[in-house]
């Protein structure tokens, strides 16, 4: 009699154990969802400011900022004719 008390106390324990168990993996699980969830959002986001940046610097939007700057495109290109010491070595 004293080995089925003590039996059925185990498997009530075990069954206590499993429920707390299931139930702390299935919060995780729900945590690990929103994190997932989250990560995706900022790698669009990440995706969509990298594009901004690439239209920001585009050669076209340049030459109008520069032209709204007062710059003006004379077509003629400046170099220097003196050969340094550095660059003959």
């Amino acid at each position: 009699m004293k080995l089925i008390k003590f039996l059925f106390g185990v498997i009530v324990i075990l069954v206590i154990g499993s429920v707390t168990l299931t139930n702390r993996s299935v919060d995780e699980g729900v945590v690990v969802a929103s994190l997932s969830h989250e990560i995706s959002a900022l790698q669009n986001d990440n995706a969509i400011l990298a594009a901004e940046v690439a239209s920001l610097g585009a050669i076209g939007n340049l030459r109008t900022k520069l032209a709204q700057e007062g710059y003006v495109e004379s077509g003629k290109v400046a170099s220097v004719s003196v050969v340094s010491s550095v660059a003959s070595r």
